[in-house]
């Protein structure tokens, strides 16, 4: 046998360990793109609607509770929303892999 049995599950752990830090970074990745993404998708939604006077009529959705120049206000608001509900959930996976981290690390050194 190549290892021991205590070799042998450190190293199971050690892969693992490995393993779930791959897929917690291209998770991260693939938040941090898409905040990204949304980012410049808010910036140019600003640009676009900047020096732009919203006119229309009033339609039956809603939007006759606002005058004409808001709605540019509102997607800006929305879309701000959302962009901080990313930036909230890029922290909190952080937080939490750093949570977790800690525990593992705990653990490990009270079973020594």
């Amino acid at each position: 046998m190549k290892y021991r049995e205590d070799e042998a599950f450190e190293e199971i752990k050690r892969r693992g360990k490995s393993l779930k830090q791959r897929h917690e970074r291209r998770e991260r990745r693939v938040l941090y793109g898409a905040t990204a993404c949304l980012a410049v998708a808010l910036l140019g939604v600003l640009g676009i609607f900047a020096g732009v006077n919203v006119s229309g009529a009033e339609t039956a959705y809603g939007a006759f509770l606002l005058p004409a120049e808001a709605g540019g206000y509102v997607l800006t608001a929305v879309i701000a929303f959302a962009l901080g509900i990313m930036i909230a959930a890029c922290i909190r996976l952080y937080r939490n892999k750093n949570d977790a981290g800690s525990t593992d690390d705990k653990n490990a050194q009270g079973n020594s």
